[in-house]
């Protein structure tokens, strides 16, 4: 094995832990941010939760005084004459 093959492995490799070192110093920095996005999931689970108690319980509905019965819906769009022919012609 040559002189330059030993080399560049050893240039590999160091490069390998260099990368690895730097991911593990990135890991370590957001730990604290890691640890606030769970809390914050935990208290928003809790706070729905909370909303699904709060709207689980209804009070018993007032009885209706009188049901009427619904009128037909009044037609705004008056219906159109037939005419003796088309207004608009394709083009050609």
């Amino acid at each position: 094995m040559s002189m330059v093959s030993l080399l560049a492995s050893l240039v590999m490799a160091g490069a390998g832990c260099v990368a690895f070192a730097a991911i593990a110093v990135t890991v370590r920095a957001q730990l604290p941010a890691v640890r606030r996005l769970l809390a914050d999931s935990r208290a928003l689970a809790a706070d729905r939760e909370f909303l699904v108690q709060i709207t689980a319980i209804t009070a018993p509905a007032a009885p209706r005084i009188a049901v009427r019965p619904r009128r037909a819906p009044v037609r705004l769009v008056r219906p159109v004459q037939a005419s003796a022919g088309p207004r608009w012609r394709a083009a050609a």
